[in-house]
């Protein structure tokens, strides 16, 4: 909503000045009208005196006294003169006359006693004076482009800005690998096409994930298998070597000095390829992970909107109950994105080996410790084999007819362990309960 707050404030704030400016240009220019009129009605004013004081007027103020308009409209311009003057005499002056004070001049004129007395006043009429609706009119025209605007502005909030908004953070997810739903359909069509791109784009990569693991992990079988072969042979090479050191291929049962340093040589170089298959066997058990934490500071809470925003409309469709609780909520200094990530890695596997009887997420911290705990109810594993859910490619006996590669917890493991944490997992077989834990520190 910020980010819709702004341009409306800005939007005002123009139409605003926009309507002072208005009001200034109107005003300058009825001034600058009125000073014209002004000169226009002194001037006819004028003229009717000099009649007026003519030695052969009678000094009565008529009709026949007034200039022509025409000519003053040739001079001044239309608006300038007035369209008719009436002639109020002084002998019938009403009480009070319906318009300005300044459209009206008074007229003096000589008298019997050759002195100029008052005769009557001019009232000048426009009939185009029009300042009152020149500037209701730009008001309102001023309003309705404003609000206009600010509707054109809320509309294309609601049907391009939000629903964008609200689709600009999927990139991220698929590269991260947090997206595991395809982005949901909206009533916009608008973005119809990228949505459909998004979802293809991340089943593709979901795909491929898939076929990485596989050879993985037919990789890593075969290693292991390759390995444990060499094993056999070379354990038997070096029985042969001490039996030819000791001398029981002569004999006498004394082995020569040539015998004794080939067959030295022979178990040094065997202990070599110990050591190399050893290593194949340590690295082969091991997945490659690329991740490298982002550290900064956030609250425990953010991890909880996180959670929300992307799990319980999903968990709510599956018709699982879902309960998310946080309780207490303080400043972390991690990798929030990373611990999302884990987070995630547990609720997919609650979701997939789960009954669907529940799933509850509780967040907290104690000490210098955050903890997460994800449970469920669902098919657990012994006790035997929780000693095993960590290892790369390792599946439990609870995955049959499931689907995955065995590397989700590793995977896991190893970001809670870059991250100077740890994760553990405990089975209540009786109650069919599965807890996993996952320890962070708070800094």
């Amino acid at each position: 909503m910020k980010t819709i707050i702004r341009p409306i404030v800005i939007i005002t704030l123009l139409f605003l000045a926009a309507a002072a400016v208005s009001y200034v240009v109107v005003r300058d220019h009825f001034k600058r009208e009125d000073g014209m009129r002004a000169v226009v009605m002194n001037r006819i004013a004028s003229e009717v005196e000099d009649n007026l004081k003519d030695e052969h007027s009678d000094g009565i103020l008529s009709r026949d006294k007034l200039p022509e308009l025409e000519d003053f409209r040739n001079e001044f311009g239309k608006k300038a003169v007035p369209d008719r003057i009436e002639i109020i005499s002084i002998d019938n002056v009403p009480r009070r006359i319906e318009a300005p004070a300044a459209y009206i001049q008074p007229i003096e004129g000589k008298s019997q006693d050759s002195g100029n007395t008052l005769k009557g006043f001019l009232h000048f009429i426009y009939s185009s004076d029009d300042r009152t609706f020149t500037l209701e009119m730009a008001g309102i025209i001023l309003f309705i482009s404003y609000f206009a605007v600010i509707a054109v502005i809320l509309i294309g909030y609601r049907t391009m800005i939000k629903p964008f908004n609200s689709l600009s953070d999927y990139p991220e997810k698929i590269a991260k690998g947090r997206m595991t739903d395809g982005i949901p359909e909206t009533k916009q069509k608008m973005f119809g096409k990228y949505v459909w791109g998004m979802n293809m784009l991340k089943d593709e990569m979901n795909h491929k994930q898939k076929v990485l693991n596989t050879l993985e992990k037919e990789k890593q079988t075969l290693i292991v298998s390759i390995a444990h072969g060499i094993k056999t042979p070379l354990s038997n090479i070096k029985l042969y070597a001490e039996a030819i050191e000791q001398g029981i291929y002569h004999k006498e049962t004394k082995p020569n000095e040539k015998d004794i340093e080939t067959a030295r040589k022979i178990e040094q170089n065997v202990e070599k390829v110990e050591v190399l298959v050893k290593e194949i066997m340590d690295k082969s058990t091991q997945h490659n992970s690329t991740y490298e934490p982002t550290i900064d500071s956030f609250y425990l809470k953010d991890l909880v909107d996180m959670v929300k925003k992307e799990y319980t409309s999903r968990i709510e469709l599956l018709h699982i109950p879902f309960e998310i609780k946080c309780e207490n909520n303080p400043l972390v200094t991690s990798d929030k994105d990373g611990i999302y990530t884990i987070i995630s890695q547990l609720l997919e596997n609650a979701i997939k080996y789960g009954s669907g009887q529940g799933i509850t997420v509780t967040m907290g911290s104690q000490d210098e410790d955050v903890y997460i705990t994800v449970k469920n109810k669902g098919n657990v594993l012994s006790e035997e084999e929780t000693a095993y859910v960590f290892k790369s490619f390792w599946r439990g006996s609870n995955s049959r007819n499931v689907e995955g590669q065995g590397i989700g917890l590793y995977v896991a493991k190893k970001m809670a362990e870059a991250l100077s944490g740890d994760i553990f997992m405990k089975t209540w077989e009786s109650e069919e309960i599965t807890e996993v834990t996952l320890i962070i520190p708070l800094n």
